[in-house]
């Protein structure tokens, strides 16, 4: 109860102000970072030092100071320290997870820290229905993500009805016909196959592994097999780009030549039936993803999308896709100029820089495509709502449920 008092009003006053500020300004100020992070760690740090303290403060007060009899009881109120350990390690691996979120293009980097601060602040006790050790704010992650992924479904669904049957068209952006491309056709089906290989190898890591560890460790790793399943879907993009990548390629077909040496030496039958259930849950998995996915493309590209005059371009504001791969073609100018997008959009020290070279290029035109913002710090704060009501994740909930 203590910690309830302690940081729920702090939690809800950065909520409510960072979600004002971002629907207002469209970003988050760093002094309500600072705060959190501060008050949080202040906090945590007193109640560890008064852990080592209080027994010796305790007795100094109860029999030196109201001089109670020897055998009187002196009761000492702390906070354990195994739970204060396990708070600044959940803060940490939420630091490190934020970092590269934000680092391979996730979210920008004013959500990422408001992640990493109500990681912090939020009580271990709202994770407990579906407590995962070590990191029990992958919870929050999740209930932050899953929110946003069944919206945007919905309203993509919404608006492929809508532009499909009743012929609904967007006037203010210009339509481009699209040739069918065999070469990234066949590009993406081979990025498709590894992508299936290597989410099949962590799988039947899991399969195989999980009676043998469990045995040997007494550790079960099943309840893992949720959160990793839904780290495949916040990191799926992430993932691809790290699966295309030879060496990547290389492990994972080493792993899975190991994995299923050993199962099927160990057990044929059921590292067969292991096999054929994974990659059948695995196709599953990514015939819906890939129909999200192009659901989701199509919503933006229908609603997520306008066109600016080229001197109306400004920081924070996201280019199109295609305008960002035309600049980093140019890789003497990107290198030099740019260095990196961020997915905050464009700094200040970029926008110049890029009018000049949008400028110049004449098969651009006077005007561009920019992605409208999203209210993300809204999406976060709706996650954290959930967490503390729930004290589980929405994966769980739904499974419950089924």
């Amino acid at each position: 109860m203590i910690f309830d008092i302690l940081f729920l009003p702090i939690v809800f006053f950065i909520g409510l102000i960072t979600s004002y500020e971002d629907i207002r300004y469209g970003k988050v100020r760093n002094k309500w970072i600072i705060l959190g992070l501060s008050w949080g760690l202040i906090i945590l740090v007193l109640f560890t030092v008064w852990y080592f303290v209080a027994s010796p403060i305790t007795h100094y007060y109860y029999f030196e100071i109201q001089n109670l009899p020897d055998d009187s009881p002196a009761p000492v109120f702390t906070i354990n320290l195994d739970y204060l350990s396990r708070v600044f390690i959940n803060a940490i691996i939420a630091f490190l997870i934020a970092f590269f979120m934000w680092r391979f293009d996730v979210w920008a980097a004013g959500d990422a820290k408001l992640f990493m601060v109500y990681a912090l602040l939020i009580p271990l006790s709202y994770y407990w229905k579906s407590y995962l050790p070590i990191f029990p704010s992958f919870v929050l992650l999740i209930n932050i993500f899953i929110p946003i992924f069944l919206y945007l479904l919905i309203r993509s669904i919404v608006y492929f009805i809508k532009f499909n049957y009743f012929k609904i068209t967007e006037p203010q952006i210009k339509k481009e016909k699209k040739k069918f491309d065999k070469k990234k056709f066949w590009e993406r089906i081979k990025n498709m196959g590894i992508m299936l290989l290597g989410f099949v190898t962590i799988f039947l890591v899991f399969g195989l592994l999980q009676q043998p560890i469990k045995n040997s460790f007494n550790i079960d790793i099943a309840p893992f097999q949720m959160f990793i399943f839904a780290g495949l879907i916040i990191f799926s993009s992430f993932l691809v780009r790290i699966f295309q990548k030879p060496i990547a390629f290389k492990i994972i077909i080493f792993l899975l030549f190991l994995i299923l040496i050993y199962g099927f030496s160990s057990s044929p039958l059921a590292t067969w039936q292991i096999v054929q259930r994974t990659i059948k849950m695995m196709l599953m998995f990514m015939i819906v993803l890939g129909i999200f996915k192009a659901l989701i493309d199509f919503h933006i590209s229908k609603t997520g999308i306008k066109e600016i005059k080229i001197n109306e371009l400004e920081s924070r504001m996201n280019l199109d896709e295609m305008i960002v791969k035309k600049i980093k073609s140019n890789k003497k100018f990107y290198n030099k100029y740019i260095g990196r997008f961020y997915p905050g959009g464009l700094i200040p020290e970029q926008v110049e820089h890029v009018r000049e070279w949008l400028k110049k290029d004449k098969k651009i035109g006077n005007t561009i495509k920019i992605y409208k913002s999203f209210p993300f710090v809204i999406w976060i704060f709706f996650g954290v709502i959930i967490t503390l009501i729930l004290k589980s994740s929405l994966m769980h909930l739904f499974i419950n449920l089924g």
